[in-house]
This record gives structure tokens, C-alpha cells and sequence, in this order.
């Protein structure tokens, strides 16, 4: 009676840990979402959250959902419905567009939790979940507009069901195997024919459960990925409607011209994809290289249990596969190593978080050298307030402050105090510092907001200009990003192409300058712009 009663003091203390977790983990996600509604700090960034952007934005305003595209496009249309459905319902503007990632990425954070706990304590899962929130690349890619972060949900899903419906009864493991199936599906709508790579990295797992000679599982993974591919299947339907073999061909021709496997590109592209996991997923390396030796006696242990050999198909032949089979492909682009960076990232929660056991010493000692960068950077930020907006500053002055300040206090109690801090508080503290360091940069702009002064003139340009704007001899980046901010814009391949009798504004490519006036000198132009 006594031994039940133990066990379900546990049950219920384990259950309360988690429920904090799981509110602290939707705490840190909601501060990025609050950190997006800021409008005069932010600004669409790279080239491509520009060009998923706009594309979502024509989606919405044509309502064509299946083959919006007058010629045919090389992704489908699936990297865009999310986004439009956000414009759709909220509107035009940068946290609409940048919304379906954090939704995205909550959910996909809160399934690698849930996955790691089937392996490790709780306080380790959420050790690994603060560490795959605060990597650089994880962060960017959860305040994204595109369709990476939702992606990553996607193969999370599949990781989570797949591992979880081996211990369920045969009613919920049917569903399970067929949420997976569909998830499959829908990651090949999302990206494409790059969602092959995670699948295929994802096989030793399916071999490690024994789901192969399994009949009920293809049974139900068939019907899950049938059901799955209907938005597929009527987007391509369409799309083959509109524009026939081409529009199909269109797909493969994109992902054949990305792989480029006809050349040998291991010995270049290894070493690009390996310089940029250490670089954007800091702090993960910072942890993981100084217990390979911890790492290397939990592998190959003799005493491995089954969910130890789960644990390594996922941790350690998944990253192995996706980075050689990414190697060999000829694009080089960073953002292609975020589907491994969460089950690399699981590899966290395998440290020893007892103190008698491991004192730590090189995280603390790091710790110290992080609050010296900290205070460098907010001296270096101090030195250009001017160039910055009043909140901009003050948000990321003393946020890096804040942060300098937890380095120390890690870096100081453990080799200076008499009371000793815990790994997990050391580790926190370190975690929590670089999250509020990014967290807060790219909140006030000062990062990850290339394209501020684009803004600006769309924003210009809507309010004095109700006729709409023409836009000649732009850039192709600004051309994608004012296309998205502008409400009504129209790309002119020629000034020939101008009528006369049409006003409206111009905006045009500064080296232009003597041509425009000169040739459209008797046009209804109301204002031109120059860039």
C-alpha cells in the first residue's frame, strides 16, 4: 500500500514538473511572438522570407490557392498556404507573414520535448529544449516567414509518432501510424522533394522499432500518406491543368538543378555545412565536445537497452545520414541543416545533471568568457545608439546586460562562492542569457532586419500614392520586398509600357535617373523615387 502510494506521489511530482516545463517553454515562445507585433522595429530580412512572402500575399488576393502562378513554378504550393491563410485572416504585415512560423515552431518544440522525455528525465528534456530554442538558427527560423519552421514541425511529428506508438494500445498505435503517414505527406506539400532527405534519415529508426516486417504499419502508413497527399494531388492536378507537362516538370527540374549529384561536391560542400552546424547551433557544441567521453561510454555500452538504441538511431544515424546525403548536394545553403538541428539537439539531455558527478568546470569557465563578449557587444552597442531608435537601444543594451550579468554569477559561484550552483541553474542561466540576447536584438531590429528602409518607403508610397506605384529597374530583392509592402504595384519591363494617361508613382533604379525624367516627362507621374 505504502509502495503505491510512493508511486503515485511520483506520478503526480513528475506530472507538475512537466506541466511547468511545458508553461515555461510557451512563455518563451510567446515573448518572440509579442517581439513581432513591434511594427516600426521590424522588417522583412532575407531575399526568400521576401519571395514566400509576396507569393503568399498573391495567393490571397487571387484567391486561387491550387495554381495561383501564371507560369509554371518549380515548389509547391503548400510552402505558401500557411502564410496566406495568416495575411488572409489578419492582413498584410510582417507578423501575419512571420505568424505560421512561431505557431510552427511551438508545436515543434513542445513534440521534442514530449520525444525526449521518452528517453530522459524531465529536467534534461527541458535542458535540451532551452538549447534548441536559444540556437541561432532554430531562433531566425522561428521568426521566419517561410515554410522551414513548419517543415520542422512536420518531421517532428513523425519522429514523435513513430516513437510513441510502439508502447500504445493497437487503437491509438493505428492512429498514430497514420498521423505519421500524413505528416510524410504533407512535409513533401510543404517542401517538396526535399522532404526525401528526412525520410530516408529517419530509416534506421524505422528499423530500430521493427515497424518494417510489420504489415498493420504499412497499412496504416500507406493510408495516412493517401490522405495526406489529397492537397498535393489537386495542386498538381491543377497546376497540370494550367500549364501540362511543363508545370510537373517545373518540380523535378528545380530539385535535380539544387542536387547537382552528377558532380563530386562532399569535399566542399562537408566542410560548409560542418562550419556553419558549430557556428549557429552555439551553444550546443559548446556542451556536447567536452563529454564525448561520457557520450562515447553511454553508445557503447554493453548494457544498451532497446530505447538507448532508439535514442542513438535518432541522435547519432540521423544527423550522419541528412549531413552526408546534404554533402553530396551541389546548392551550399545553411538553412537546409535545420531539419537535423533538433535531434542533434536531443543529445543535450544525455548530460549527467547530478553535481557529485560532474563538476561542470568548462561550461562555467565558457560562462565567464560569454559575459566578456556580452559586455563587449554592449559597449560596441553603446557607441551606435545614435544610428538606433530610443526602444531599439535601451531594449538591447540591457538585455545584453542582463545577460552578461547571469554569465558571471555562473562563472562566479562556482569558482569564487562557497554555495555552489547546481549544473542545471549554471546551465540556465547560460541558456537563458544568450535566448535574451537574440531575443531582444532582433525584437528592436538591431539584427534580422535587413530591409527597414524599404518599409519605410512602402509605407510612404501607400499614402501618397492611391493610384498605385510602378516599379522599373529595380533590384530583385527590392523589388520582392516593396511588391509585398505596396498595395497596389506593378513591375513595368520597359517604359515604353507606360500610358500616358495613367498616374500613379515610379519608382526606379538610381543610375535611371536621366532616362525617367527625360521619358516620361509628359506622364501623369504624381512623385518619382529613386534608389
Amino acid at each position: 500500500m505504502q509502495l503505491l502510494i510512493k508511486l503515485s506521489m511520483c506520478s503526480l511530482l513528475k506530472k507538475k514538473t512537466i506541466n511547468v516545463h511545458i508553461f515555461l517553454l510557451s512563455l518563451l515562445i510567446f515573448i518572440v511572438f509579442v517581439s513581432l507585433v513591434w511594427a516600426d522595429m521590424q522588417s522583412l530580412i532575407a531575399h526568400d522570407e521576401g519571395l514566400y512572402a509576396r507569393r503568399a500575399k498573391l495567393i490571397s488576393d487571387s484567391g486561387d490557392w491550387l495554381s495561383p502562378f501564371a507560369s509554371p513554378h518549380h515548389k509547391t504550393v503548400g510552402s505558401y498556404w500557411a502564410i496566406a491563410i495568416s495575411l488572409k485572416i489578419f492582413g498584410i504585415s510582417d507578423w501575419a507573414s512571420r505568424l505560421p512560423s512561431i505557431v510552427a515552431g511551438y508545436i515543434a518544440t513542445l513534440l521534442f520535448y514530449f520525444t525526449s522525455l521518452r528517453y530522459f528525465k524531465p529536467l534534461n528534456s527541458l535542458v535540451a529544449s532551452l538549447a534548441l530554442i536559444s540556437m541561432p538558427i532554430y531562433f531566425q527560423s522561428l521568426r521566419t516567414a517561410g515554410p522551414d519552421m513548419i517543415f520542422i514541425a512536420l518531421i517532428m511529428a513523425q519522429v514523435y509518432f513513430l516513437t510513441s506508438a510502439k508502447d500504445a494500445s493497437r487503437r491509438v498505435f493505428r492512429w498514430k501510424i497514420l498521423g505519421f503517414g500524413a505528416c510524410v505527406a504533407m512535409s513533401f506539400f510543404v517542401r517538396s522533394l526535399v522532404a526525401l532527405i528526412p525520410l530516408v534519415s529517419l530509416f534506421p529508426l524505422i528499423l530500430v522499432l521493427q515497424y518494417v516486417r510489420s504489415i498493420q504499419f504499412w497499412i496504416w502508413a500507406i493510408s495516412g500518406l493517401f490522405l495526406g497527399s489529397i492537397p498535393l494531388i489537386f495542386n498538381l492536378l491543377s497546376v497540370f491543368e494550367d500549364h501540362g507537362y511543363s508545370g510537373l516538370v517545373s518540380l523535378v527540374s528545380f530539385a535535380s538543378r539544387k542536387a547537382d549529384v552528377a558532380e563530386w561536391n562532399l569535399f566542399s560542400s562537408l566542410p560548409f555545412y560542418f562550419t556553419r552546424l558549430v557556428l549557429l547551433t552555439f551553444p550546443a557544441f559548446v556542451f556536447l565536445l567536452p563529454r564525448m567521453q561520457s557520450f562515447g561510454k553511454r553508445l557503447f555500452s554493453d548494457k544498451a537497452c532497446g530505447l538507448r538504441i532508439e535514442l542513438n538511431a535518432l541522435t547519432i544515424l540521423f544527423p550522419l545520414i541528412y549531413i552526408i546525403v546534404l554533402s553530396f548536394i551541389g546548392t551550399r545553403h545553411y538553412h537546409y541543416l535545420l531539419p537535423l538541428v533538433p535531434l542533434l539537439a536531443l543529445n543535450i539531455a544525455r548530460m549527467d545533471l547530478i553535481f557529485k558527478r560532474s563538476t561542470f568546470r568548462f561550461e562555467t569557465s565558457f560562462a565567464g568568457v560569454m559575459f566578456v563578449l556580452y559586455m563587449l557587444g554592449a559597449c560596441a552597442l553603446y557607441f551606435k545608439r545614435d544610428y538606433l531608435l530610443d526602444a531599439a537601444f535601451y531594449t538591447g543594451f540591457f538585455a545584453i546586460i542582463f545577460s552578461s550579468i547571469l554569465c558571471f554569477y555562473a562563472f562566479y559561484s562556482r569558482f569564487f562562492s562557497r554555495r555552489k550552483l547546481s549544473p542545471f541553474a549554471s546551465i540556465f542561466a547560460f541558456l537563458m542569457a544568450q535566448y535574451l540576447t537574440i531575443s531582444a536584438l532582433s525584437a528592436s531590429g538591431i539584427i534580422w532586419s535587413t530591409n527597414k528602409d524599404l518599409k519605410a518607403l512602402a509605407s510612404s508610397m501607400n499614402s501618397e500614392c492611391k493610384s498605385g506605384v510602378y516599379l522599373y529597374g529595380l533590384p530583385s530583392k527590392d523589388e520582392t520586398i516593396l511588391r509585398f509592402y505596396l498595395d497596389h504595384s506593378y513591375v513595368l519591363p520597359s517604359l515604353g509600357d507606360l500610358s500616358a494617361e495613367y498616374g500613379g508613382c515610379l519608382v526606379a533604379v538610381e543610375s535611371s535617373k536621366s532616362q525617367v525624367l527625360q521619358d516620361l516627362s509628359g506622364h501623369k507621374i504624381s512623385n518619382f523615387y529613386f534608389r
